[in-house]
């Protein structure tokens, strides 16, 4: 799940009835398509934007798999104060600095096959700086599969 890809809410959806409008109550515009609940987050639940609803409708409608790009890791927006909390709570060496922090390398991944490790940062992707994981999972997701992009 992208982090800006989807609306976060507290509209109740329950397992197996996602799919239904969330509106907004102010203007009744639908806003986004209710699709899933979050694990030990109650009464959290999140949406996919019309925006983006909009952007692969018509290839739906012919067919057409949305497809985006896949790196193979988790990341996560890391600073020096979090670093040291990490680091008193396990035997990590989180290194005490800002950026996108590479958490886990999946197996069989083109991160793995690039070489990318656990605790690498990332500074750019495809030539595009990264301060946060939020914009480096914008960046990814907008890539096409099969489509390389260059990581520092």
């Amino acid at each position: 799940m992208g982090v800006l890809d989807y609306i976060q809410t507290d509209a109740a959806i329950n397992q197996g009835n996602s799919g239904g409008p969330l509106v907004d109550v102010e203007s009744g515009n639908i806003v986004g398509i209710n699709t899933c609940i979050r694990a030990n987050m109650e009464g959290t639940s999140f949406a996919i934007p019309t925006n983006k609803i909009l952007a692969i409708v018509d290839d739906l409608a012919i067919g057409i798999t949305p497809t985006h790009g896949y790196l193979g890791v988790d990341m996560t927006t890391m600073t020096p104060a979090l670093a040291k909390y990490i680091n008193k709570l396990s035997p990590a060496a989180v290194p005490e600095r800002d950026g996108v922090m590479i958490e886990k390398v999946f197996k069989n991944s083109p991160a793995k096959e690039g070489g990318l490790k656990k605790f690498d940062f990332v500074l750019e992707i495809d030539g595009k700086r990264v301060f946060n994981a939020d914009a480096a999972h914008v960046i990814l997701d907008r890539a096409t599969i099969g489509q390389e992009l260059s990581i520092k």
